[in-house]
Formats: structure tokens, C-alpha cells, sequence
């Protein structure tokens, strides 16, 4: 199947049997985890309906992203892919009565290593029938970074909240430079290098399959003692200049 896209980066093969004339929904937070298992679906042949886009009510959500949520229709725009946009709980009675309205096989998640977000996702679409689908799950985190920048994605780091990651990361764009910083600081600091203990957040700007190009105009740093974020103040969705490019 001929997707204009890289093919499956290393650690992952193509399954006829999975993804084949899928259809699906994708839960989609706008972050680097959930924008990259939406492209190795599309690659394994998912058809993606729609992105399902979480406002979290709990303001420390341990199911949902949280910073920069209500930019993803930007990226929506971006990927001309059709998005819908909820208010809900962790509970799992809540997905439920959101992912029982749509017509698809699968839901497409970005889920690494949190058990606690990958088994409620997976005990609601086994209750409704739907295949669970994770790409991600397991595999080795450095390894997965190194291929979002291998596959072109640009990724800004949008909220720090952990010892070792200060001001200075906020709004930073990830590269191998940067890769090596997170390196460091996991090992003085035992974080998560993929922040999936919430140790920071991404915003994906561009990725091989967005058909435009997300461009910041105007953003905000703020640092609060110990933990800060970036206010995405303007922005917009772009053309790109050939299909090719990378930003």
C-alpha cells in the first residue's frame, strides 16, 4: 500500500490482518505520543474517521494531556482530518458514552508505559467491541523519540514540571541536542525521557503526514518557581512548500 510516508520505523512491522480497511477514531491530545501512533496507524492502513480530542474536567487528568489542548484543531486543520472535542472525566463510563456514537472498528492511542491509561482504554473498547489499538506500547522511548526526528516530526516542548527540566526547555524544539539533554537528566534525575510522568509536554507542529505546517506567531513563557508552560498566543496552519518539507 503506497502511503507518501517513511516506511515503519525500526522495531515495528506492517500487519495485513491489522489495519487493513479499518476504520477507526484516534484519541488525539495534540502531543508528540498520540500524533505518532496516528501515523504509524495510517501506515498500517487504518482508516482514520475522526480525531477524538479530550478537555480533561479534572485539572490533574491521568488519563488526558492537558497544555495546549484547545490548539488542537490547528493541527486538525493541519492533518485535514475531521476532529471532535469533548469535556469529560477520567472515568471510563465517559469515554464510553463518547466512542459508542461512531462506526469504526478500532481507537487509536498513544499509549507508552502508563498501565493506567492503556487497560481503561482498552476495557471500554472491549466492552463496545472495538479493537484497542496502541502502536506504540512497550517499545523503547529513546528509540521512539529518535525516530519522530528521524521521520521529520517537529515537536515543541510546551510545559516542564519535573527537577532538572527549567525555564530554559520551554518552547525548545526537539533534536538530538536537546535528545541528549532529556538523556542527562533522566539519568541525575531519574525522570521519564518520554515525560509519560508528566515530566513535560509536546505540542507536534509538523509531521510527515500534516498537509500544512503549524507556524507560532506569538507565545508566552511562563515559569512558576518549579514548573512553567508556553501559551500559545497566535498561530496558524500553513502551506507547506512542497510536500517534502521538513521545518
Amino acid at each position: 500500500m503506497e502511503m507518501g510516508f517513511n516506511i515503519l520505523p525500526q522495531g515495528f512491522k506492517y500487519h495485513r490482518e491489522i489495519g487493513e480497511e479499518m476504520k477507526a477514531v484516534a484519541l488525539f491530545s495534540g502531543g508528540k505520543d498520540s500524533t505518532y501512533a496516528l501515523y504509524i496507524a495510517m501506515q498500517q492502513g487504518f482508516e482514520i474517521e475522526k480525531l477524538i480530542t479530550i478537555f480533561p474536567r479534572e485539572k490533574e487528568s491521568y488519563m488526558y494531556h492537558i497544555p495546549a489542548v484547545e490548539r488542537t484543531r490547528y493541527q486538525a486543520q493541519a492533518m485535514d482530518i475531521p476532529q471532535d472535542i469533548y469535556t469529560i472525566g477520567d472515568s471510563p463510563e465517559e469515554l464510553k458514552n463518547i466512542l459508542a456514537n461512531y462506526d469504526v472498528d478500532a481507537v487509536i492511542s498513544g499509549a507508552i508505559a502508563s498501565n493506567y491509561q492503556k487497560t481503561r482504554i482498552e476495557e471500554v473498547c472491549t466492552s463496545l467491541g472495538l479493537l484497542s489499538y496502541t502502536p506504540l506500547w512497550g517499545k523503547e522511548q529513546r528509540i521512539l523519540l529518535e525516530d519522530m526526528l528521524l521521520a521529520g516530526f517537529r515537536i515543541m516542548i510546551i510545559a516542564v514540571a519535573a527537577y532538572g527540566l527549567d525555564e530554559p526547555f520551554l518552547g525548545k524544539i526537539l533534536d538530538y541536542a536537546l535528545l541528549s539533554q532529556l538523556e542527562e537528566v533522566e539519568r541525575r534525575y531519574s525522570i521519564n525521557i518520554s515525560g509519560e510522568g508528566g515530566e513535560y509536554e509536546t505540542y507536534v507542529l509538523d509531521a510527515p503526514f500534516f498537509k500544512k505546517r503549524i507556524e507560532i506567531e506569538d507565545m508566552e513563557l511562563q515559569w512558576h518557581g518549579t514548573r512553567g508552560q508556553v501559551l500559545l498566543k497566535k498561530m496558524k496552519a500553513v502551506e507547506k512548500r512542497d510536500r517534502g518539507e521538513k521545518v
